[in-house]
């Protein structure tokens, strides 16, 4: 995160954490160092082209979620990234803990058909999960209330169309069979290695994925993101959480079969020196570099879009060039607090 940290004076004390909820207890903390397989570091770019104005990725993404360097559009999520960068594990552990808590009442209301009480449960759990585990959603999360709110109701929606509709439940038992007749081959140093079928069960939650998400496109949920994701991009995020959680417990060579199975082995190509443009962004002061003749883009720091079209307001006080985010006209200087306008 490049965010700005104002200095408030020597002699004054670091801010405290901020408390720790028993969903995230023992797991590794913003601002906290990671070890080098939990973090993000890329010397390759995904190598494909914005489905929206047609432009290349040229800049490296410090997410998975790849947005259009001239138009800010969502382009596509990267695997590469994601499995540095996201930890699944942790976000899943997170998610799991947040869940025990509202079992019995989510089938309380899923067994009366309450699917309005059954939504009102999960935003709970939504909403937590979104502020403890930042990295497994889009950067747009972070500084864009609005879009936050959207992001939120879209996944509930996700999880109540699944659930309530009555083809899972064959599957769910199909796939919970599967899962208890997996075995764990011991490794050294603690590692293990998953045994029996194995590849029956990422079949079938295929075909549960695929199932899902051409009823989510029949009934209009998929409208529903905030990001308006491309087609085949939520598919393949759910494919990249499945892979994420098992190539630690498969041979490269199985490792190398899963990524195939479910079209994640893209192309990428070197990072190549590109000329940039500085800009600073108008909601959290982050530098930021652009493309010549970008648009819009993405702040990775804070999450929010800024227009890089309307071009820069300098701050009447502090002079700082500022580039305000797509619709806003009037914004507070991130750096000295200075209320400025767009003329």
């Amino acid at each position: 995160m490049n965010l700005l940290k104002k200095l408030l004076g020597l002699n004054s004390p670091p801010p405290a954490p901020p408390p720790v909820s028993p969903a995230s207890a023992g797991l590794p903390q913003a601002g906290q160092v990671l070890s080098a397989a939990l973090q993000a570091h890329s010397q390759f770019i995904r190598r494909i082209n914005c489905p929206r104005c047609g432009a290349p990725k040229t800049l490296p993404s410090a997410t998975a979620y790849l947005y259009c360097d001239y138009c800010g559009s969502l382009m596509d999520y990267d695997f590469r990234l994601a499995n540095a960068n996201t930890n699944a594990a942790l976000s899943n552990t997170v998610f799991h803990r947040l869940m025990l808590p509202v079992q019995n009442a989510l089938a309380q209301a899923k067994a009366r058909g309450d699917r309005d009480t059954y939504r009102q449960l999960y935003r709970q759990v939504y909403a937590q999960w979104v502020q403890e585990c930042p990295l497994a959603v889009s950067p747009r999360v972070k500084g864009d209330t609005d879009f936050r709110e959207q992001f939120i109701a879209y996944q509930v929606e996700c999880a109540v169309t699944k659930d309530f509709d009555p083809r899972q439940a064959p599957l769910d038992a199909q796939m919970a069979a599967q899962l208890a007749a997996l075995q764990r081959l011991p490794q050294p140093g603690g590692a293990w290695r998953v045994a029996g079928p194995f590849w029956e069960y990422a079949q079938a939650y295929k075909q549960q994925m695929e199932l899902v998400y051409a009823l989510l496109q029949s009934t209009g949920v998929l409208a529903m993101d905030p990001d308006q994701a491309p087609p085949g991009v939520p598919l393949r995020m759910e494919y990249s959480l499945f892979c994420q959680s098992w190539l630690p417990h498969l041979s490269p060579a199985d490792g190398q079969r899963l990524l195939e199975f479910y079209g994640l082995n893209a192309e990428y190509d070197q990072v190549k020196p590109t000329p940039t443009d500085l800009h600073r962004c108008g909601g959290c002061g982050a530098q930021l570099r652009t493309v010549p003749g970008a648009r819009q883009v993405v702040c990775e720091a804070c999450g929010r879009s800024l227009n890089i079209a309307g071009g820069d307001v300098p701050c009447r006080k502090c002079g700082a060039q500022l580039t305000f985010p797509v619709g806003v006209n009037q914004a507070q200087c991130p750096y000295c607090q200075t209320d400025n306008r767009r003329v």
